[in-house]
């Protein structure tokens, strides 16, 4: 197959240019951003330029018997001139991370990859060779994650240590003449390790057939020749080619084998990269008003009074004084705004248009810009953006919500996943005396600390007095419950009345106060019936009876699942006495124990005492003892029948209300 696909790539090859020039984008993904310099970039593309098309410097140190077969991709690296929004750029992107933080390799180390989880979305990734140089955890030196084998198309590129990218600045001996980009481009381009991770076998290939049978990888910088297990005479294994372990300083060439699969891929495969305009330099043109996203509103929007808000770039030479801005809301009537100010080249703002009401439903918003400086835009096809946003129907209380529809998330409940990994989903035939739940499948997810959120939608209380949560919730753990210091999976609850701009922590257990099933579990929680816990959490005191969302949220450390199911959000009625007084004696008359409750906590209260009929103290409390729903308890068993007085002691004043005690 593999001699068909180079057979192939011959007689394609025939129709193309000699050599091809490959866009490349830098996302330098660090805490101290400068750590990787400009020079220390270009030192990599001049390695791989050379590398690429065997004439770097060292190429005379392959052995004689292997000169011959010494490859020439005829690819070439340059530094990306123009962004996918063809705009000029460095070809360089640097991110901030947070002080000290390195990035697992796991999976093609997809957290560098995204804005979202501290690292740097992708360029086009069918535009753009993406290479993030970052600090990587484990003293790995790098990773690939190849086009067509599976991974997301934003995933695709290249992940190399800071250290071993270039041959100046940063870098470290022994990957100090950047090798280690060299080796990872190779298997972006579809090379495997030249030992093909056969470990010892003697029987995997990497399917070239000019490379040696090699049993295993090679450290350090052997001398020539050096046999194995698998190839026991002379000329021995390839250790100096780019696709083995050993120190930069003794690698030196592709084969020719490695040169056409290399080419066959990049044909076949990547082979939108020929025709990118990456590498061409951006001529910038006189008036070009352009928007570039609606900021909003995007998705779901919980007040039916929208503004949009939408992102203007200049992307013309000439300085922008004035354009018109138009929109509309599905197919109703183009709503104008004339901006006026002063907006320089490649320059951005955001504009707030119009605003306007919505009723129930969904609507595709379509922005944009004409007439900029009061003459014709030079490029319209950068005119216009859009949005779809949706505004769903409250719900009331009560509220609930068991999971048995098929739909997940439910109508009118949404997710947020920020890593596009593992999130909440439906279990079939999981639940608290029900058919479903919703789980977390927490003992899979290998990346820790991750937050994904199952949103309830807007519920209006309804001037309800006080509203309580419900839920059934299973969870395990995977480490031993009683191990100290370790990081736990963690549920959250957490109100808020702003669409997740912020919210408040109302719910939070992890370890050995979440779970349910009391042992260590190594294989998936599926819980029986009497794993089961109905928790409870009093919102009264967070929604101030305004329009609000529950965010259930998971926080994963790889332990294992959590299941939530039967969830009801109920209201419950305040004694219109509590309402009126803001403080009530029940029950009065009592028979021993009393409550004294609080519509709400005086702030300027001290403290509450109790006094009989002669005005004798018997017992206070201070105002700290006020416990859950505002209220705090008073034992009077032991005392008389009769009349007692509960004295309210506040800072600069006292109320004093009668209590009768029969039996």
């Amino acid at each position: 197959m593999l001699g068909q696909q180079r057979q192939q790539f011959r007689v394609k090859a025939d129709a193309v240019p000699q050599t091809v020039t490959i866009p490349v984008v830098v996302h330098i993904v660090m805490d101290d951003t400068a750590a990787v310099t400009v020079a220390q970039v270009l030192s990599q593309l001049d390695v791989l330029n050379h590398d690429y098309t065997g004439t770097n410097a060292d190429i005379s140190q392959v052995p004689p018997v292997w000169q011959p077969i010494i490859g020439n991709t005829k690819i070439n690296f340059c530094l990306a001139q123009r962004t996918p929004a063809d705009e000029p750029t460095t070809g360089i992107v640097r991110v901030k991370t947070a002080a000290g933080q390195s990035f697992p390799i796991l999976n093609g180390s997809p957290d560098v990859k995204y804005n979202s989880t501290g690292g740097s979305d992708a360029w086009n990734t069918s535009k753009y060779l993406n290479i993030w140089v970052t600090r990587l955890s484990g003293n790995y030196l790098g990773v690939a994650a190849p086009p067509g084998t599976g991974y997301p198309a934003e995933q695709e590129g290249v992940v190399i240590q800071y250290t071993a990218f270039g041959t100046t600045g940063s870098i470290r001996p022994v990957y100090n003449l950047g090798r280690t980009t060299t080796h990872e481009i190779g298997h972006y381009f579809g090379l495997k390790h030249i030992w093909a991770d056969d470990d010892g076998g003697c029987v995997l290939d990497d399917g070239i057939a000019d490379t040696p049978l090699q049993g295993d990888h090679t450290y350090g910088c052997p001398s020539f020749p050096k046999m194995d297990n698998c190839t026991t005479v002379f000329p021995g294994i390839m250790f100096m080619n780019y696709m083995d372990y050993t120190d930069d300083a003794c690698m030196h060439l592709f084969t020719a084998g490695q040169a056409d699969r290399m080419r066959f891929v990049l044909e076949n495969i990547t082979s939108t990269l020929l025709t990118s305009n990456g590498c061409v330099p951006v001529v910038l043109l006189n008036e070009d008003a352009s928007l570039t996203a609606v900021a909003a509103p995007n998705g779901k929007i919980c007040n039916n009074h929208v503004q949009p808000v939408v992102t203007m770039r200049n992307r013309g030479a000439h300085t922008l004084t004035a354009v018109t801005i138009y929109y509309r809301l599905n197919n109703g009537p183009l709503v104008p705004y004339r901006w006026t100010g002063s907006l320089g080249s490649l320059q951005e703002t955001s504009v707030t248009l119009p605003a306007t009401d919505v009723n129930i439903g969904i609507y595709d918003l379509k922005a944009y810009t004409q007439s900029p400086n009061g003459l014709p835009d030079d490029n319209v096809a950068n005119d216009t953006t859009s949005s779809r946003f949706r505004y769903d129907a409250e719900a009331t209380l009560p509220f609930a919500e068991g999971f048995e529809n098929d739909s997940f998330p439910p109508p009118g409940w949404d997710l947020y996943n920020p890593d596009h990994s593992f999130t909440w989903e439906r279990a079939r035939n999981v639940g608290k005396n029900s058919n479903a739940s919703a789980l977390m499948r927490n003992l899979g997810y290998n990346t820790n600390d991750q937050a994904d959120d199952l949103i309830t939608p807007v519920i209006d209380p309804q001037a309800h007095d006080s509203v309580f949560l419900f839920f059934d919730v299973a969870a395990a753990v995977y480490t031993d419950p009683a191990s100290v210091g370790n990081a736990w999976d963690t549920l959250k609850i957490l109100v808020t009345s702003d669409c997740r701009q912020t919210g408040e922590i109302v719910y939070a257990k992890w370890g050995p106060n979440l779970i349910t099933h009391p042992t260590a579990l190594t294989t998936e929680f599926i819980p029986a019936a009497n794993e089961w816990r109905r928790d409870s959490v009093d919102l009264t005191a967070v929604i101030h009876k305004a329009r609000f969302q529950v965010a259930f949220r998971n926080i994963s450390n790889s332990e294992n699942n959590i299941y939530i199911d039967n969830i009801r959000i109920v209201s419950k009625e305040v004694n219109p006495t509590l309402k009126e007084k803001g403080v009530l004696i029940n029950p009065n008359p009592t028979d021993g124990i009393v409550w004294v409750t609080f519509y709400e906590v005086p702030t300027d209260l001290q403290r509450v005492a109790i006094y009989n009929a002669q005005g004798q103290f018997l017992m206070s409390q201070p105002a700290t003892a006020i416990g859950a729903g505002n209220r705090m308890t008073f034992n009077l068993v032991n005392e008389p029948n009769g009349v007692y007085f509960v004295k309210l002691i506040y800072r600069n004043r006292a109320n004093t209300i009668k209590l009768m005690k029969v039996r």
